[in-house]
């Protein structure tokens, strides 16, 4: 059946996680349109409003007060504790906002949540004088937030939650001076956009980025774009589905963000992408169309961070694809919600697809004639689940797949969105 019409995903994660988290550290007040209604930003608005923040619906938005720094006084128990649910996000950005912040803070999660790394956050807050300690490097995060430095720090992986954590540090820098992030490879820019956007003095010169000391400005309104994320599932869809062509509007077209997009190019989709703003965020619509076979192709390291959510569905494209895909050095995806490099492989290998897991590198030889288990598991990674979605799809098939209501996670309103592009 194939996919057809124009379509919005809801807002972009990534910017509504910061557009709420930056509110901590700013002044002013900030109607936000478009806020993505997805449950790991929902973590992070709870976050806010329990450190103090402001945050109301309105018929037309959410509008933000920020905090200014204005956080409470500790309870008698001499700590606040902050559940970050199933959002890493949550957990990285709010470490660094803290570290600055007097107090003691504990950041817990769920059972997945507890199960990913921290010490790649909570190593260089140390090194800017902040208390942040772990359990065996994993959740739960306390932090005991007061005087923090600037500093220099070179990233060892390429992780825009790790340099965002620290950049909002370095807004509360005691000592006036630049905190530098030096980056391995780029990655996505938000934080920085967005603090720039908000009156924050932040430089870019390639892979070194400097923010300074002050307090940020909300703007009066914000519509957040779409997220490409969302977007990449349906869009990938149509490049694989004959007789589809599907239009994601306003979505974020930042390119730290739509590799996945030059990779369906590359695959020989049909892929065209029109700008329509570039502030404070290049905004705009893509459209994909299916124009026969995919050929097979390779991601290189350097490509990989932007497209590292979008590599479930590439794979699944790649099982579409003739010849040989590789997707080199995606170790980043065995520290997400579960070990999604093996889940991946496990899951379409069940379909038939032959796929195997080589040192860090993903390898697809297609095309697959897929076969059908009597069920899938998604081992509740919701992008996962969302892949196999489309996978059944594309096999014109109807079997369970386990662990499907983590979709919400990221994007509540899928299985609509899927039978309304179906419709056409």
């Amino acid at each position: 059946m194939p996919l057809r019409g124009r379509f919005t995903p809801p807002g972009d994660k990534s910017v509504s996680h910061r557009l709420i988290l930056l509110s901590l550290l700013a002044k002013g007040e900030m109607l936000v349109r478009g806020l993505s209604d997805c449950e790991d930003v929902a973590s992070s608005l709870k976050c806010f409003r329990a450190l103090g923040g402001k945050a109301t619906e309105e018929q037309d938005g959410l509008r933000v007060t920020g905090l200014d720094r204005n956080f409470p006084p500790m309870p008698e128990s001499g700590e606040i504790d902050l559940e970050c649910e199933n959002s890493g996000t949550t957990m990285r950005l709010l470490a660094g906002i803290l570290a600055g912040a007097p107090g003691r803070y504990v950041l817990t999660g769920d059972a997945q949540l507890s199960r990913r790394p921290m010490e790649r956050v909570a190593e260089p807050l140390r090194l800017m004088g902040a208390k942040v300690s772990t359990m065996a490097g994993k959740p739960p995060m306390v932090v005991e937030g007061g005087k923090v430095n600037s500093s220099e720090y070179a990233l060892k992986d390429a992780s825009a939650q790790v340099k965002g954590a620290v950049l909002l540090a370095g807004l509360s820098a005691s000592d006036g001076g630049p905190t530098v992030v030096l980056e391995r490879a780029s990655t996505r820019a938000h934080t920085e956009r967005l603090v720039d956007f908000f009156k924050g003095r932040v430089s870019v010169d390639g892979l070194r980025i400097s923010i300074w000391p002050g307090t940020l400005v909300l703007k009066d309104t914000f519509l957040a774009p779409a997220d490409p994320s969302s977007a990449a599932f349906f869009l990938t869809g149509a490049a694989i589905i004959p007789d589809s062509k599907v239009t994601a509007e306003n979505i974020l077209l930042s390119p730290g963000r739509i590799g996945f997009l030059r990779v369906l190019d590359r695959m020989g989709a049909n892929v065209s992408i029109t700008l329509t703003s570039d502030t404070p965020e290049p905004v705009g619509e893509a459209t994909v169309e299916y124009a026969g076979p995919l050929k097979g192709a390779e991601i290189a390291p350097e490509e990989v961070p932007s497209l590292i959510d979008e590599v479930p569905v590439l794979a699944l494209a790649a099982t579409r694809a003739e010849g040989r895909t590789v997707f080199r050095k995606v170790d980043e995806l065995r520290i997400k919600e579960t070990d999604r490099l093996m889940s991946i492989r496990h899951q379409l290998g069940a379909l038939g697809a032959r796929i195997k897991i080589e040192g860090d590198d993903l390898v697809v030889e297609g095309p697959t004639s897929f076969i059908m288990p009597e069920s899938l598991d998604s081992g509740s990674d919701h992008r996962l689940a969302m892949t196999l979605s489309l996978a059944l799809l594309a096999a014109k098939r109807n079997v369970p797949i386990l662990g499907s209501g983590s979709i919400s996670v990221s994007y509540p309103g899928f299985g609509a969105q899927l039978e309304a592009l179906c419709r056409g």
